[in-house]
């Protein structure tokens, strides 16, 4: 119990609220899946490693996500038996998700650079 409440009262509301945005989960994941095969679990693992542990993605958020953007031609899943001998369904990139993230990435390169610009000017006001 006392683990929960810890990992709990680690949690970092403005990482968990970024991270809960689906519309920068789609990006991630598109580009996890850009630079490496990936399946699922392994997908959830990187977000959580990302966060440093500050959100944990549950399989109930993180596969419709992934069916989602196979559904729209984004990814695309094939089942594999690698060497843990259980079938997974690895996601790998399309051409066409390629072009979208190439298209996302630089939309939030720019969102990025803006709020940045935002907390820099936060940080020297008085309360």
């Amino acid at each position: 119990m006392d683990d929960k409440k810890s990992k709990k009262d680690s949690k970092n509301l403005f990482v968990t609220s970024f991270f809960g945005s689906k519309e920068f989960l789609y990006f991630y994941i598109l580009r996890l899946v850009y630079k490496d095969e990936l399946y699922g679990e392994e997908i959830a693992k990187k977000l959580e490693e990302l966060t440093k542990s500050m959100w944990e993605p549950n399989p109930g958020f993180i596969y419709p996500m992934l069916k989602k953007l196979s559904k729209n031609g984004l990814i695309k899943g094939e089942w594999t038996v690698g060497n843990s001998k259980h079938p997974r369904l690895v996601y790998r990139i399309t051409e066409e998700g390629e072009e979208y993230y190439k298209k996302l990435e630089q939309e939030w390169k720019k969102d990025l650079k803006e709020f940045i610009e935002i907390l820099k000017s936060l940080e020297g006001r008085k309360e």
